[in-house]
Parts: C-alpha cells; structure tokens; sequence
C-alpha cells in the first residue's frame, strides 16, 4: 500500500491513467474523444465542429482591428489592446491606453494646495507628501505646527477717509459761502444755476437796452435784480459809513444765512430765484 501505483499516459487526452484502468480508459478516449487540430486539446467527437468554430475562427477586434482566434479576443481587449479604455490616476479621465502614458506626464504635473503646510504639491507627489508635510512644517517653527496665514485686510473704498465726527464745513465756489460739507455740492448746483439765469437776464437786458448808456443799463439791471427784497430797500442798523464795511455781517432773508455784506448782496439775488424755481 505504501508503494505509488504505476501509471500510464493516455495517447487520445494526455492523461495519466492508473495501470489497472488504462486499457478501460484507452478504449473510452478512442471511441468518444479525438485531438482538436488548431489546439491539440481532447473534445468529443460530436462537438469538434463546434469548438473550431466557437474557438479557432478568425475574428477582429473592434477597437484595434486586430486579427485573432476568437479564443484570445476576451483576453485581448481586457489586457493587450492598445485602444481599451483606461482611466487616469489623477483625473479619472478614461482614455485609450495607448495615449495614458503621455496623460499622466502632463496630469501629474498639475499642483494643488496643501492645507496643512499651503504649499503647493504636483498631484504626482501627493501620495509621498502626506508622509512627509507633517514633519516639514514642524522643522520650520520649530517642532510646532505651521502658523496660518494672515487673514487678508477689509476691503475699504479708494480715497476713503476714516470716519470723523466733527461735522466739517466747505466753502461754496460761486458765492463763497460756507455749508455743511455734505450739503455743499447740492447748494453749489443751485448757486450755479441762478448764475446762470444771471447771465441769462443781463445779456437780454442789453438786447433790449441796445441803444441806452452802459450807466443807464447797469441801473436797470441792478433795480431789478435787487427789486423786492433786496439789501437796499431792507433797513439795516448802523450809519452809512458802517453800511459800507467789506467786514460787516448781514443776514439773507431767504435762508437766514449769515454773510459778508458784499457777498450777500449777490447771495440775495440768486438765493431768490432758487426759491422762485421751487
């Protein structure tokens, strides 16, 4: 029993057959099977027909075009065709495999930011950096982590001045007066437009008075910018001599707004057509 039993080769199926079953097992094999001629395998008889076809016919694969028997095309379009599809490492891009070679040079060298250390690392390096930002960041501050950036400085407005609670005062271009700075600008557009109506009366004065005087057209011109409400015909307090002080202060009595009496003779002209616009 200890000894292996002695066995034979089947010529038919290539198999090792038992010495007491080899003559049984011979005459099975002759009978039933037979040696495929394109692969030198065992198939029945009856089915020879059909595994020539099913595995020796010539066939092409579909992505590459290659000629092969039908048996190798799975393998083929699984591991050696140069046209299967496979994706990239980095993107996830499926591509053909011929071209995935030359999509990884240029993939993998694409950076991304690191939040631990914010550095910038190719997708290539990536997997080895994790191994080694920790310790990187340590050994620049010294064994303590690295610190994060600042946060960048409030967005502010060009030319925007810090606020100011005193309340500031400009001074009117036209009639030098001074405003409130924030009222100033819209004082300015009336002052301007009563120039302009000014200008507008006086040049149709001297289209009207074309043959008068300068003298007599600079009266006229003054008794009806100056008619009704104007500084002349309102009493002041005062001698005549103070009347005519460049430094004497007098009030408008349309705005109640306190003037050099020199300006405000100009100041009444026009404060009184903007009223009259109104």
């Amino acid at each position: 029993m200890g000894d292996e039993e002695a066995t034979r080769s089947c010529g038919t199926c290539h198999k090792d057959v038992a010495e007491a079953n080899f003559a049984l097992h011979e005459t099975h094999c002759r009978r039933f099977l037979c040696l495929c001629p394109d692969c030198d395998e065992p198939v029945p008889k009856e089915q020879l027909d059909q595994h020539r076809e099913e595995q020796h016919t010539e066939v092409r694969c579909s992505k590459c075009h290659l000629k092969m028997e039908r048996r190798h095309l799975v393998d083929h379009e699984s591991d050696r065709c140069e046209e299967r599809l496979q994706s990239c490492h980095y993107c996830q891009l499926e591509l053909p495999h011929r071209d995935l070679d030359q999509h990884h040079v240029v993939c993998g060298s694409r950076t991304e930011l690191c939040r631990d250390c914010n550095r910038y690392v190719t997708l290539r390096d990536r997997p080895g950096h994790g191994d080694t930002c920790s310790a990187t960041g340590c050994s620049a501050t010294g064994g303590s982590a690295p610190p994060p950036p600042p946060p960048p400085p409030p967005p502010q407005t060009a030319g925007k001045l810090p606020p100011n609670n005193t309340k500031s005062t400009a001074t009117c271009g036209c009639c030098m007066a001074s405003f409130p700075a924030a009222d100033v600008e819209q004082h300015e557009l009336e002052c301007l437009l009563a120039s302009k109506l000014i200008y507008e009366e006086e040049e149709e004065d001297e289209d009207e008075d074309e043959d008068e005087f300068p003298e007599q057209r600079a009266t006229t011109w003054l008794s009806r910018g100056f008619q009704g409400g104007s500084l002349w015909d309102r009493p002041r307090g005062g001698t005549g001599a103070g009347a005519g002080d460049p430094d004497r202060i007098s009030t408008c009595p349309h705005c109640h707004l306190a003037l050099p009496v020199v300006t405000l003779r100009w100041h009444e002209v026009k404060c009184r057509i903007v009223i009259n616009l109104r």
